[in-house]
Parts: structure tokens; sequence; C-alpha cells
């Protein structure tokens, strides 16, 4: 085999590098901001070439590779794969679309962070470079790297705006009555809708999913099992459906205690209802509530007749979980009635809720450092160490 040279040409505002394959093809690859870094890239193919190791980049734009791949991913829940293709379509076709994957480098991955930076939030470049990352090197699924379309983790190192943490501060009490009483003017299904989320704190993908029968009438419990989410539609008429399945994870499916007052009240309304057994909240024809028009067509209007710009229905969940930390809950508890995936997710979200845990650690921890240290008094090792001290201390002293 003749020895592998290549070369870099200045191209448009960059660099590319041009070589031959084993066999003999000339190859291109494009995109490289600086001749060091290009310089780099060819090196590395030579290498690989000289060594037998060399695989050839196969040609595929990412916009071919990006609907191959969600079409693909079939395992992945329904809303979660209906966000992606909105991800893919209005953040990474635009920038990446048009190049082959064996064009997409470090180089080009940060290019798209920077300018995705200076129109968009933190969370949104955070989200779009977490799917790029998974659709181009990740674990699951058929990747690009998998796929042999690249050799390494073009997102490997990239430079991300850092996240501003930002705290839940929960609606007070009178702010939810407020809203309680708008919906109660408003009629149904606002008014239940309202009254029971303030008291349940569900999601409201769970509750509009929660069926009469999901209520454990003598437990006062109700049983969450289940949430209105996204599947691909089998008619052609519509991409996404909504359909009452599985919640959002196995943590999701929990127990959450129901107070006397709004377990009555769920009551009386099933007296009343034309299905005893079906769904709680649902429209006039009997069919469930669509999502994608709840906080317009539904929760909106609360809002505004509350005179509460601004307030979502997702906050009567945050003032939940407040309510149960002001009343002494443990965190443990407070994760399990939300339905958090963990513990930490709970301290991340509430922790600057709980204002005396530190304290109170803090003090039980000096508690069981003191009767441990009556009960250890008579050891050799505590009578050891407190003569050790007293002669540490008066050498201090001397040297001073």
């Amino acid at each position: 085999m003749a020895r592998q040279r290549g070369a870099i040409v200045r191209r448009y505002n960059g660099y590319s590098i041009k070589y031959r394959t084993p066999e003999g093809k000339q190859k291109w690859e494009s995109g490289f901001e600086t001749k060091a870094k290009a310089q780099t890239r060819l090196n590395e193919l030579l290498r690989d070439i000289g060594k037998g190791d060399y695989i050839e980049p196969k040609t595929m734009t990412f916009e071919q590779f990006a609907d191959q791949w969600i079409e693909s991913r079939s395992s992945i829940r329904g809303s979660t794969l209906s966000a992606y293709a909105s991800l893919i379509r209005q953040r990474l076709k635009p920038f990446f679309g048009g190049m082959r994957l064996s064009e997409i480098g470090y180089d080009q991955v940060q290019r798209f962070a920077d300018e995705l930076s200076a129109a968009m939030s933190p969370k949104t470049v955070h989200n779009a470079l977490i799917l790029l990352r998974v659709m181009l090197a990740g674990k699951r699924g058929g990747s690009a790297i998998k796929r042999g379309f690249l050799r390494s983790d073009p997102t490997k190192g990239v430079e991300l705006p850092t996240r501003p943490h930002r705290k839940i501060h929960p609606l007070p009490v009178e702010t939810v009555w407020k809203l309680i009483d708008a919906a109660e003017e408003l009629g149904e299904p606002r008014r239940t809708l309202v009254y029971l989320d303030a008291y349940t704190g569900l999601r409201r993908n769970e509750i509009l999913a929660l069926h009469f029968t999901d209520i454990d009438w003598n437990a006062q419990e109700i049983i969450v099992q289940k949430a209105i989410s996204k599947q691909v539609a089998e008619d052609t008429a519509r991409k996404w459906v909504w359909t009452i399945g599985p919640p959002k994870s196995m943590k999701s499916v929990r127990r959450v205690a129901l107070p006397d007052e709004a377990r009555d009240f769920l009551k009386r309304l099933r007296r009343s209802a034309k299905d005893p057994d079906g769904l709680i909240f649902r429209r006039a024809d009997g069919s469930m509530i669509d999502p994608d028009y709840f906080d317009e067509w539904l929760f909106a209007p609360v809002a505004k007749k509350a005179g509460l710009k601004g307030v979502r229905f997702h906050d009567l969940r945050h003032f939940f979980a407040s309510m149960l930390i002001a009343q002494g809950e443990t965190a443990k508890y407070v994760c399990d009635q939300m339905g958090h995936s963990s513990i930490q997710v709970t301290f991340d979200t509430y922790g600057h809720l709980f204002p005396q845990s530190r304290r109170e650690a803090a003090a039980k921890l000096q508690a069981a450092m003191s009767r441990g240290k009556d009960k250890a008094n008579g050891s050799g090792l505590v009578a050891v160490h407190n003569i050790s001290a007293r002669k540490r201390l008066i050498r201090e002293d001397d040297d001073d």
C-alpha cells in the first residue's frame, strides 16, 4: 500500500482535509475552524489507515439519520418521544440538518451551543445537547456511533451555559382559596380540578386520567396508577394521539392521602355522575380532556378571574408539597406523596422549604455524640485522648 499523506485545504470559512482510503478512494471531511484541528483529525485518520483500523465514514445527513432514529425508538414513552421529535424539528435540524454525520465534530457542536445560548434559555440549550448526545453516542438505541457513522462522541467537552437554580416559591393559602373561589364561580370541571389538586398535588396528566374506581374510599386514598400520555397515531391524519396508560414512571405509581373534606366532595360528585365508575374529569361528550388545551381552556380562565395572572396549574402541586413540609412531614413522605423518582429530587426541588432540617440534623448529631461520650468516658481510648489533649494544650501555652 502506498504511503498515505493527505492534505489540508482552505475552504469557505474553515478548513477541510482530503485523503485516500486503503482502497484508493478519495475522501473529504469539512468543518474545521482552524488548521491545527484539521491537522489533528488528518493525523488520526492516517494513523488508523496505517494500523489497519480505518472505518470508512458512511454518507448520511443528520436529517436523514434523525428521521430514522426517531422512528426506531419504540421503547421510549410516547410523550417523551413527542418531545424529542419537537426538539429535533425546532432546534437540531435547522442547524445540523444538511450536514453529513461524519462532518459533525466538537467545533460544530460547540458553535451550535453558542448560537442557541444567545437566543434560548439555558434549560433549552441543555435539553437540546442532551438529546443530541443520546442520538449520536447513546448507549440505548441505534446511535450514530453504534451504526458506524461516527467514531467518537462530538458532544464530549462542549461547554454549556450555567443553569441557574430556580427556587420554588409556593402559593400562600390565601391565594389558593382565591383560585378555588374563582373555579367555584366558573363551575365544573374547573371547580373540582382546582379543589382536588390543592389537596393532592397530582400532576396534570395524572389527575385528568383519574377514575372514580381509583379512589379507595375506605382507606381515604387516591391510587395513582394511570396518566394521559402521547402515543403514535395509527391513522394517517394525525402523528400523535393522547391515550390513558401507565404514569410517568414506576415511582409515580403511589397512594395519595385524601382528607375528609376532599373525600366527601368526591363522593357527592360521584352520586351525580353519569358514569359512577368512569373518568372524574371529562368533556361534555364524556371523552377525556385533551392536555394540549388544558391550560388555555381550563385553568387560564380561573387564574384570570382570581386576578392571578401568571399562576399555573402546576403551582398547586408545589403548594401541596409546601403544605406537607409545613406540617412537619418527613422528606421521605413528601417524596412518596409527590411520586418523585428519588428523595434527591425532593430535596433539589423543595430543600429550601425545610428550614430546620440542617439545624435539627446538627442538634441530633451533637446529642448522639454527647451520649456516646458519656458512655465512653471510662474507656482507655478516651482517657488517653484526654491526657494527650491536656499535654498538647500545655505545650501550646508554653509556646505562646
